[in-house]
């Protein structure tokens, strides 16, 4: 099935075309149909489905089939990011169809948003906490709206947002259309579905189930190995981009630290970040310019970024369901990736059930192995060293060889055998003693008067002279004799002051 065989208004075809949507996904497939005849729809699909597109369409579609005035769609998201994912997908395929939208979300300018809101935008796409915020100053219309759709609403529960989300949900209109998006099914969420939809459609696509695309891998480490093992695999492994999911907001700040310090360029996001930030982080990072991205759960929902080739899970995620959003950010598409969680003794609990999940799709290795190879690989990369073992010094001792004396190349010598067979060494000319003495006393002689010989051809110290050592003081200006003569004749006619009573008395009165 193609979009051209759907009976989608012209300018919206125009939008599908600019963004080369083509062939619709299953999700896409089986929603679009039913959302366009009218109906509520509950949508269970996991993340990387193309679940935006999924209402996106139907809702611009029928916008255009029945104009009117005021806001009549409203889309509320969990996070941020995944609002103006949103918003620009609706901007994307609404450019030619004249539809007007607006992102209420934290961290931006609340007047600005709260202006869009009074123009009566044709979509609102929202975070929960922001709306109730401006539904506090403002008496914000929503009796136009016609479509809600709740994207990621597990996630929204999860996060604590469904209070909100019914208190919004009390001030819309009863008659209109509801969709709600979800990666999984909790009770919670199946009774709110029953609280605000009207016979809803059930479509469910491949429900908590990792992509077949997505290469698993899982790694048993010390946890204060992590960052060694991490800054390994990097090392070895083929890939474009990657994302490393942390369990707290604290721990992704220090990883990304740890990071830089190795001279790995990495960018991070989490909740406590300023919005600027979070935007700046993102789009660097899908734009090409960061290669990595260390990131909370917060980016493991929703986001759609292309061509991430490799996962790492630094924290095991604490449920099998998170542990499915994150590896499902990379094989999109039908594109291939690798995943891989790095696993500790403490995050044996939470891995146990991921490992029962996955099955046999799921490879585990030690992750003392894979340093140890890496160690191994660079020492025989570099060059001019081999990988001989070194001789041990202790046992490459030999015995010493006997040495057998040469007597026929002595001179001046006599040997002669005793009775005992023992070898008796004489010398020839034997020294006198008396001469020996006298010798070694006219060397001492000698000795001495060379060393007064060297004492005397040292050089003298030459004194220098008292004119060098005195500095060469700058001549004093010339002074006229009659400059000189009125400054003696100014002091003569100044008064001095006096000393004792007499000179108290005189400071009273003027020179």
């Amino acid at each position: 099935m193609k979009f051209k065989e759907l009976d989608l208004h012209e300018s919206l075809q125009m939008g599908l075309g600019d963004i080369g949507y083509t062939e619709p996904t299953p999700i896409q497939e089986l929603s679009i149909p039913i959302i366009l005849k009218k109906k509520d729809v509950l949508g269970a699909a996991q993340t990387g489905t193309g679940k935006t597109g999924a209402f996106v369409i139907p809702v611009i579609q029928q916008i255009l089939e029945n104009p009117s005035e005021g806001t009549k769609a409203l889309i509320l998201s969990p996070t941020r990011e995944l609002a103006q994912q949103i918003d620009e997908q609706i901007f994307a395929l609404g450019y030619h169809c004249g539809i007007s939208s607006a992102t209420i979300i934290g961290g931006e300018d609340f007047a600005r948003q709260a202006n869009a809101i009074r123009a009566g935008v044709d979509i609102i796409v929202a975070t929960p906490g922001r709306l109730i915020d401006q539904t506090k100053v403002l008496d914000v219309d929503f009796d136009h709206i016609k479509f809600l759709v709740l994207d990621e609403a597990d996630r929204m529960l999860d996060m604590g947002f469904m209070p909100d989300v019914t208190q919004i949900i009390d001030k819309l209109p009863k008659e209109r259309q509801t969709l709600l998006f979800s990666a999984t099914m909790p009770k919670e969420i199946q009774k709110l579905a029953k609280n605000i939809m009207v016979d809803p459609e059930l479509i469910e696509i491949e429900l908590s189930k990792p992509s077949e695309s997505v290469e698993q891998r899982a790694y048993l480490i010390d946890g204060r190995e992590k960052l060694k093992l991490s800054q390994a695999l990097l090392d070895q492994m083929e890939w474009s981009s990657c994302i490393i999911f942390t369990a707290t907001k604290k721990g992704t700040d220090q990883l990304e630290r740890l990071l830089s310090k190795k001279g790995i360029n990495a960018a991070s996001i989490h909740g406590d970040r300023s919005q600027d930030e979070r935007t700046k982080a993102l789009n660097d990072f899908k734009n090409g310019r960061v290669p990595i991205i260390v990131a909370t759960d917060v980016l493991a929902r929703g986001i759609d970024i292309a061509d991430v080739s490799l996962i790492i899970n630094y924290d095991v995620p604490r449920a099998v369901e998170d542990y499915i959003h994150r590896i499902g950010r990379t094989g999109r598409y039908d594109k291939t990736g690798v995943a891989i969680t790095l696993v500790s003794k403490q995050d044996t609990k939470f891995f146990n059930a991921i490992k029962n999940k996955a099955g046999k799709d799921l490879q585990i290795f030690k992750g003392s192995d894979s340093l140890k190879g890496d160690s191994d690989k660079k020492a025989s990369n570099k060059p001019g060293k081999t990988t001989q073992p070194k001789a041990d010094k202790k046992n490459s001792r030999q015995p010493a060889k006997e040495i057998t004396p040469d007597f026929s190349k002595a001179k001046n010598v006599i040997f002669t055998k005793t009775d005992d067979g023992k070898v008796k060494i004489e010398l020839k000319n034997k020294p006198d003693p008396q001469k020996s003495e006298n010798s070694k006393k006219e060397e001492k002689k000698k000795v001495s008067v060379n060393t007064k010989k060297n004492q005397s051809s040292k050089p003298k110290p030459v004194k220098k002279k008292e004119n060098q050592k005195k500095k060469k003081e700058p001549r004093r200006p010339k002074v006229e004799i009659k400059t000189l003569d009125k400054a003696s004749e100014r002091n003569k006619n100044s008064r001095k002051p006096s000393k004792g009573l007499w000179g108290l008395i005189k400071s009273f009165f003027p020179r």
